[in-house]
């Protein structure tokens, strides 16, 4: 009976099926196969796929895997796996908003003094757009204004000044459109305008205005000029232009104008004897830093012009100032508040006057992104992140009990609101809690090793040499003091005069030398499970001696027999004596069988004392025939046919110990001992 034993054809079990993952996930790959293949090929559309951070390849027996690591949308594409000429596709698939910019915004040019509108066209509705002036955040204010009209958004910035020169961006969702502000320097023009006002008899009234630049003016009451005196009192401060009129009367109420020869700003000051009462004072205000507080004044009479103080100083229309007066209601709208403006709002009308506090706040702290759980392999390193709502006044990281600070260990990072912690070449005992603590509020996560996750940064690539030339092997690790394996079609290799093997850092090195046909092998380096192989291939070299000759030493008469092989069989060689050719004669002839060659003396002679060369063209042998005197008068014994008379050499050099005749009659002599 004869029994029959097939190989099972390799075919695909479970095949690849189509994957779907969100955004910045992980994506996985998998099939099995009927049989274990020790190699398989991943594809990409086209393109192989090689194990880097980008991609996992696991080999697990029948099963095999291709992890997608941190997928985006450039990544969606056919992938394919090919085993023993046979393959299995499928599709990736990445969910989420593919947002763009239509029509970014462009660059603009303006005058001071004008309006600069940045308008751009996203490819979605209802996505937010962040507005920044160099990097800072841009909020709403008088002289700006923001719109959004489905996919339309537009920023307006007033009443620009050469201060305003900048760079906008716009941020949706991470991508960003920036553009540049470019403002020309126009006509001087009044950044700060006059403001009516209503002042009581005798008081001093300050009508204060302030310029885009510092040049002349003329001031005009009811249209004629105005000159400096004991109750009047003109300065120039920088920009700024002020007129104090000390103890006004009746004959100073009316119009005031300020000229600068390319504008002007004009105020009416009215003079009242009456007295005004606050009907409806104010309320204080508690706001966080960065949002707007507002404060309202309700007056006896609705034709009194006031004034607003913060602190003592008085307050002007600005982009983070608005007064309003709407008949006897006085409105203050302070944007961005600042802690620093923490203190006492007034407000005085002629004779009338209300007060009330404005505390400003620092916002909270809280974590937009807190800390999380980290996984990494032994050795890698470890990052903890997170992202803060403000800048704390005073934070710290913790591992349990302990603070952390910036050493061989760990590193500490701050980029704004963006805080990390890198744990260096992380190792079991690392393993713990981490605490990120910003004024009272805290965060945590823990980290868990998972062991090495070995890589061949550089596997070892397939060799082509020439016989007798040196082939080397060299991979490159992802890890240090990885002991590693070398084999030769499957058997183990180990260190000898021809093959070396050396390490440095990541790096392992094989090194075959005077390599030979039969050499050609393939070579397998094996670490920690994962393996690399090559193919090394030896071509044929020129020829050369691979025995070569060896110094003999003969006796008179004696058969002498100089022989040498070469790498190659069916060669023509030469033989010399001192250098000089010699030929086949009565008492000397040549053989060869296959690769060997030989020169045989019949009866040697002192005549036949030299060094003899034997050269195949690319390759020469040379040694030295010695020639001793036969002290017996009998004939030296003859060397059986097929024998040399030559003792076998431990190196190239070595000269075997002389042969020594010894005469028949001598064995005669009694033993005198």
């Amino acid at each position: 009976m004869s029994l029959f034993i097939s190989e099972v054809e390799m075919d695909f079990v479970v095949p690849l099926k189509d994957v779907s993952v969100p955004e910045k996930k992980q994506a996985k790959f998998e099939c099995t196969i009927t049989k274990d293949v020790f190699k398989v090929m991943w594809y990409k559309g086209a393109d192989i796929i090689t194990q880097d951070q980008k991609y996992d390849i696991i080999d697990d027996g029948k099963k095999h895997m291709l992890i997608i690591n941190c997928c985006e949308f450039d990544d969606e594409d056919e992938y394919m796996i090919e085993v023993l000429g046979k393959t299995s596709k499928a599709r990736l698939t990445v969910e989420g908003i593919r947002l763009k910019f239509i029509s970014p915004i462009k660059d603009q040019t303006v005058k001071e003094g004008k309006t600069a509108r940045f308008e751009l066209e996203l490819s979605h509705e209802n996505i937010p757009i962040t507005w920044y002036k160099n990097d800072n955040k841009i909020h709403p204010s008088r002289t700006v204004v923001i719109h959004v009209d489905g996919k339309k958004h537009a920023l307006e910035m007033r009443e620009v000044t050469l201060d305003d020169i900048c760079q906008i961006k716009a941020e949706a969702k991470g991508i960003l459109s920036m553009a540049n502000l470019t403002v020309i320097e126009g006509d001087p023009y009044f950044t700060v305008k006059l403001q009516d006002y209503t002042a009581v008899e005798k008081d001093e009234v300050v009508l204060d205005c302030e310029l885009s630049k510092d040049v002349d003016v003329m001031w005009y009451h009811n249209e004629a000029e105005i000159k400096a005196s004991k109750t009047v009192n003109i300065k120039a401060e920088g920009k700024r232009r002020v007129l104090i009129i000390k103890r006004v009367g009746d004959k100073d109420k009316g119009q005031y104008l300020c000229d600068c020869g390319t504008d002007k700003t004009t105020a009416t000051l009215h003079i009242e004897a009456r007295h005004i009462k606050v009907v409806r004072p104010m309320y204080g205000a508690e706001v966080f830093d960065g949002e707007t507080a507002r404060f309202e004044v309700e007056l006896s009479e609705d034709d009194v012009h006031g004034q607003w103080k913060l602190n003592g100083e008085l307050l002007s229309p600005s982009t983070d100032v608005e007064i309003v007066e709407d008949g006897a209601k006085h409105t203050l709208v302070l944007y961005n508040c600042r802690v620093p403006q923490t203190g006492e709002v007034m407000f005085t009308a002629a004779n009338a006057k209300c007060s009330a506090n404005l505390k400003v706040k620092e916002v909270p702290v809280s974590f937009i992104t807190p800390l999380a759980d980290v996984h990494v392999y032994e050795k890698d390193e470890a990052k903890f992140e997170l992202e803060i709502s403000r800048e704390p006044k005073s934070f710290r990281w913790l591992k349990g009990s302990q603070e952390l600070s910036t050493d061989d260990k760990f590193e500490l990072h701050v980029e704004g609101k963006r805080h990390s912690l890198i744990v260096k070449s992380a190792r079991y005992e690392d393993e713990g809690k981490y605490m990120f603590e910003a004024e009272d509020k805290r965060t945590s996560g823990k980290l868990m090793i998972k062991g090495i996750r070995l890589a061949f940064i550089k596997p070892i690539r397939d060799v082509t040499v020439k016989e007798r030339e040196t082939a080397e092997f060299s991979v490159e690790l992802s890890h240090e003091k990885i002991p590693v394996v070398w084999y030769k079609n499957d058997v183990r290799l180990h260190p000898s005069k021809v093959v070396h093997m050396s390490e440095e850092g990541k790096v392992h090195t094989l090194a075959f030398k005077e390599v030979t046909i039969d050499d050609t092998s393939m070579i397998k380096v094996e670490a920690m499970g994962k393996t690399s192989e090559a193919m090394l291939t030896v071509l044929e070299g020129d020829l050369y001696f691979t025995v070569k000759l060896q110094n003999y030493t003969a006796v008179e008469k004696d058969e002498v027999i100089l022989s040498c092989e070469l790498s190659k069989a069916a060669a023509e060689v030469k033989w010399f004596k001192d250098g000089e050719e010699i030929f086949p004669s009565k008492n000397i002839s040549f053989k060869s069988d296959g690769k060997k060659h030989m020169l045989v003396i019949k009866k040697a002679a002192k005549s036949n004392m030299g060094a003899y060369s034997c050269d195949c063209g690319t390759d020469k042998t040379t040694a030295d025939l010695n020639i001793e005197g036969n002290t017996c008068g009998d004939p030296a014994p003859q060397t059986p046919p097929g024998l040399q008379r030559q003792a076998p050499p431990t190196s190239i050099h070595q000269t075997p110990p002389p042969v020594i005749s010894i005469c028949p009659a001598l064995l005669q002599l009694p033993l005198l001992f």
